[in-house]
């Protein structure tokens, strides 16, 4: 294993105990490979990898989903983002490891769409979505809202307000299943209402 795949796998390695965690350290692998050389929006740049991370963390934190929730966390972008296919995770991880990924990745016209229409398609598919499904992807927003000061930095105001409006909505959808990480999202969101205000007051002032 690379010297990345080892720092990817340590981080991951306290999520999870016992005999999960070689599952874990396996999807730590196949994540860091299918994500080499992503990085996250803005000057900040960080290996994409780290989202991965930071969002089987929430799961795991915050919620009593399965081992397999917490790996398709780590799962979560492989397929919309790489060559990696949900069949290849079928077969090293399980049909319901890749059940939540298939639920958790958008199809290309998807993808496609300008950025308020996406959320709202991302919104009416997760609210069909089961529950294990739908607490990652709260997951995923709560991660990309708590890393909006970085990954948006770039980007307009007006930009970053439709951003965190449409987070709201993905979420509203996924809201209820764990009072915690119901929580943590909106921690997250409040904070990035604030950084956003602050810009805006830094700019108009400038």
């Amino acid at each position: 294993m690379c010297a990345r795949d080892t720092f990817i796998c340590k981080r991951a390695d306290p999520v999870m105990g016992g005999a999960d965690t070689a599952r874990l350290m396996q999807a730590a692998a196949l994540a860091a490979r299918a994500h080499d050389g992503q990085r996250r929006k803005g000057p900040a740049g960080a290996p994409y990898a780290v989202h991965v991370f930071d969002v089987a963390r929430l799961v795991a934190m915050h919620t009593d989903a399965s081992a397999d929730a917490v790996i398709a966390a780590v799962l979560h972008d492989t397929v919309e983002d790489s060559d990696t296919t949900l069949d290849e995770i079928q077969a090293a991880f399980g049909p319901a490891v890749a059940r939540i990924v298939a639920g958790l990745t958008d199809d290309a016209a998807t993808s496609a769409l300008p950025l308020a229409e996406r959320k709202a398609r991302q919104a009416q598919k997760i609210a069909a979505a089961p529950p294990e499904t739908r607490l990652v992807k709260l997951a995923d927003q709560t991660a990309n809202l708590t890393d909006l000061p970085a990954s948006g930095d770039g980007w307009s105001v007006g930009r970053c307000r439709l951003y965190i409006a449409g987070a709201r909505a993905v979420a509203e959808a996924c809201l209820g299943l764990s009072s915690a990480l119901d929580a943590a999202f909106d921690a997250a969101a409040a904070r990035a209402d604030n950084w956003v205000a602050a810009r805006e007051t830094t700019e108009t002032a400038a």
